[in-house]
Formats: structure tokens, sequence, C-alpha cells
């Protein structure tokens, strides 16, 4: 395929991407991790680095999102735009990855194709959070490996310039999510890989392979990068053992999430019946990828070496052995590694932490469509994946039902519309009081401050590391409230249930609004008079 044909094709797949990311961009209320990204921000630098050690991620899509935020303001649509972008460049990096891993322009555009239409990649550029940025460093890190893997085996000058520059962006991936190590797990073991398939396990060779120590450098000054971080990262990893929110490994958690990768959706898949067939499929089926995968590449190597194919032809099987490696790797090390850190502390295991592993799912199918040796064949299969996926994200959006799900947003909407100057907001669950501060400080300029009902400070995975001494204030309170009304939000998302009032209280208006996940529940709006 000529380079201009594969440039115009790309930028096709990026403005069809653009599009599908940015439709009904801000109709889906915020929820609380998003809210957490906008309160976060809104603090000085230094005391948003503060407040962010005391939560449980590091900093760096946090100082992005602020400078974003600085240029484009904090809005729903400026803070999700953000992620639409970071969505696009992540396509753009997919295409580049997979075409030089594979050599070949048709299975980055397919590549490039799956990423544009998938749901699982969908759904997470529709979020102010720090997943599509981790997305396409991961895939940055990989080309950069791939490519440091391939210079190093001519002992070419300019590998010590891609360590250099695979130093910065996998320290850059580390510093955006904790998962990410996972990732470069998945590299340091493609680095044994390669020098074991090319030394064939020949150890003084390996100690004077040229790679061997181009990566241990880049391994070295990447942990140096992170030494800053390491005591707040060891202070997080405390507390997260010590409690946290995301319940045990059980025997479907696994295959559900294969699942919800290749067929996007909010409801749980069953267990039972006929449907457990389907529910166990996806993960039958990548593994099955990745194992063909990795056979494919070495007998392909193993008869150029048998038939002895001229060096050159040799040479390019090996390149892509190699690449097919590095893609499985990538793919099924974090995976693994999840599950074991989950088994021996807190559980860990959770289906968005693993994002940056699904890019590489895609890419598998990818390399798998493109090796039909029919041509025509090639062209229905690559087509007919491309829809069903594109189909299943559409079927995705229409089981969300966003428009009839306001949540949040349309419960701030509703107070401000019906409330009098006087009556004072109370929220009762973190879960919902950020979102709910955050419509009303965007779209109704302080007109009234929310206040959250809680006694004592909330826990570090419920927004206590944003929350001030101004947002709080104790239930007690409304026992001696001077208005003669107020406003109660509530949520039944997060395992939160309405807040008991005193009978000196009664409710007078009680309007329900639905989110659109099942684990967001319900936000429910009271408003209370004097009995």
């Amino acid at each position: 395929m000529k380079r201009s044909s594969a440039v115009a094709l790309l930028m096709v797949l990026l403005v069809i991407a653009a599009a599908v990311r940015s439709f009904q961009l801000t109709d889906r209320s915020l929820w609380f991790d998003e809210a957490f990204s906008w309160r976060l921000i809104q603090f000085p630098t230094s005391e948003m680095i503060a407040r962010d050690a005391a939560d449980v991620h590091p900093p760096l899509y946090y100082l992005l999102l602020k400078g974003w935020g600085l240029v484009f303001g904090t809005s729903l649509l400026a803070l999700r735009s953000f992620s639409v972008l970071l969505s696009l460049m992540a396509i753009l990096m997919g295409y580049i990855f997979t075409a030089s891993a594979w050599r070949s322009r048709a299975v980055g555009l397919i590549a490039a194709a799956l990423m544009a239409v998938a749901g699982w990649q969908i759904q997470y550029a529709w979020e102010a959070r720090m997943y599509t940025l981790g997305i396409f460093l991961s895939l940055l890190t990989s080309w950069l490996l791939l490519h440091l893997v391939r210079t190093s085996q001519e002992r070419r000058p300019i590998s010590w310039l891609l360590a250099a520059l695979y130093t910065i962006s996998a320290a850059a991936f580390a510093y955006t999510h904790y998962f990410a190590f996972f990732t470069l797990a998945a590299h340091a073991l493609f680095v044994a890989v390669v020098l074991i398939q090319r030394t064939r396990w020949r150890l003084g060779e390996m100690l004077q392979s040229h790679l061997l120590w181009v990566a241990a450098s880049a391994a070295i000054l990447t942990v140096v990068l992170y030494i800053p971080w390491i005591p707040v990262f060891l202070a997080q990893n405390s507390q997260v053992q010590e409690s946290y929110w995301v319940p045990a490994i059980g025997g479907w958690s696994i295959p559900d999430t294969f699942y919800r990768m290749l067929i996007p959706t909010s409801q749980t898949p069953q267990h039972t019946g006929f449907p457990v067939i389907l529910a166990a499929l996806p993960i039958l089926v990548v593994i099955s990828l990745w194992t063909w995968l990795v056979v494919a590449c070495s007998s392909s190597v193993h008869s150029a070496l048998a038939d002895n194919q001229n060096k050159r032809s040799q040479a390019s099987k090996q390149a892509r052995c190699e690449a097919a490696w590095l893609v499985m790797l990538s793919a099924a090390v974090p995976f693994v590694l999840a599950i074991l850190v989950s088994f021996v502390g807190q559980s860990l295991y959770q289906d968005r932490f693993l994002v940056f592993t699904h890019v590489f799912i895609l890419i598998g199918i990818a390399r798998l469509l493109a090796a039909i040796p029919a041509t025509s064949a090639r062209r229905i299969a690559v087509t007919a994946v491309i829809v069903v996926f594109a189909l299943l994200s559409v079927r995705f959006w229409q089981e969300l039902d966003v428009a009839s799900k306001p949540g949040a947003h349309a419960a701030t909407q509703y107070i401000f519309r019906e409330r009098n100057n006087d009556e004072p907001i109370f929220v009762s669950s973190p879960f919902v009081y950020f979102a709910i501060d955050h419509y009303a400080q965007e779209e109704f300029d302080f007109s009234a401050d929310p206040t959250l009902l809680v006694s004592g400070q909330p826990s570090h995975f419920a927004g206590g590391p944003i929350l001030t001494t101004q947002d709080i204030i104790d239930p007690l309170v409304l026992d001696t409230l001077p208005a003669p009304a107020f406003w109660m939000v509530d949520t039944t998302g997060f395992g939160g249930a309405e807040m008991p009032v005193s009978s000196r209280w009664r409710s007078v208006d009680r309007q329900e609004f639905v989110e659109v996940f099942p684990y967001q529940g319900h936000v429910i709006v009271h408003k209370y008079v004097r009995s």
C-alpha cells in the first residue's frame, strides 16, 4: 500500500474516531472518578500533588489536565475533550506501532480501524480520567522498545537515543497509572525472550549482547526517574492494603473482563444455561489468538532457517516474530500479574485498570486478519470484523440509553430551578457530592455551594484527599438549621441509600434521576420543610 493512501485512510479513521467519541459527549453525567479529577485540579499545583499523594494514583495525568484546564476551562466538555484527544493520539500510535512491528501499513490500518470503533476504547475516551493517556504511553513505550531491540542487534548508536526516549516514556507511563508496572514487566520479559532466542541460552553471548546493556541502562534510569515518587507509592500501597473498595476476584471475574473487552456491556454476562458458552467464548478466543501469534511466527522462522532462505528474509521473519512476542506479552502479562498481586494482598483486579492491554488484543486480531492468504477472503474478513465491532459499540450505546438517564446533572438543574435563594443544599454521599458541586459551580456560578453531610473524614477512596473543611458539615446541624426548608441529594449508587432525616422535617418533593451505569444507582432529590 502506498504511503499517501495509508495516510489518507488513517485520517479518515481518525475523523470517524473523533466523531463517535464526541457524540453526546456531555450527555452522561459526571461521575465520582471524573469529578475527583475536576476537584483535584482546582487546587494550586503543589497542594494538588500533596492531595494526590493521599489518594491512590500517581500525578502526571492531573498535571496535564490542569494545564489543559488553564487553557480550555474546566467544563465537562473541556475535561472530556482532553481524553478524546489522547484517544485519537493513541489510535495514531497504534497505527505507527503495528505498521512498524509487521512492516505493513495495511496491518497498521486494520489495527487503527479496530481501535477507532471498539466499544471499550470509546468508553474510556468519554471519561476525564488517565486511561487514554495510559493507552497512548503503553503503545509509545512498546514502539520505542521494539525499535531499540532491532537497532541494538546491529549495535547502531541510535539504540542509545531510543533507550533514552524509552526511559522518559516508561517513567511517564509509571507516573500515569500503577498498572503501567505490569506492562513494563512484560517489556522486561520480552527483552529476555529476545536474548534467549538470539543466543540460544548461551550465557556468555547474553552478557556480551549490546541489547542487554542498553535495556538494563534504560531500566535503571527509569527507576532513577521514579525515585522521587517511590515513598508516596509505598505510602499509597500501605493504605490500599489496609482498606480498599475493589472486591476479591471471583470465578467469573477474569472471563467477564475479556467479555467486556470484545462485547462491551454495562451488565454482568449470564453465567448459567446456554449463555454461559457466550460468556466464556471471548477468553478462549483471546488465549487462542495469543497462542497463534507466537506459534505461527516461530514456525515461520524455523521454516526460513530449514529452507536456507537468504539472511535478509530470515531477519525479516525474525523481526516479525519478535513483534508477535511483544504484542502477546504486553496483552497477557498484565493480566497474570494483576491476578497474582490480587491473590497475594488486597485485590486490585478491576476491568478498567487493564484497558492498557486491550489495544494489544486488538493489534493481535489485526495481525490475524492480515495473515489470511487469499486477498478476497482477507478483505471480507477485515470488513466483517470491523463492522461487527462497530455494531457492538452501537448496541452498547443503545443499552446505556444515556438520553433517559440524566443522573446528577439533571438533579442539579432541578434543584437550582426549583429552590429559593435561602434554601441550602446538602448531599449525603461523597460519591455524588463532587459531581453536584461541579455542576453547581460550572453552570450556576456559585449561587449556592452544596455541602456534604458526613461525620468525620471520608476514606481515601471516597474523596477524603480532596475535601476541605468548607465542604463538610455534621448531619446534626439539621436539628438547628434556621432555614425554613432545605434540599437533600442522596444516591443509591456505590452501596448508598437515602439518609434518614429528623421528624422535625418532612419531605414535600422527591425526584429520582437514573445514572447510566448500574453501580452508579439513582440520584434522589428531596425538598424538606419544617413539620
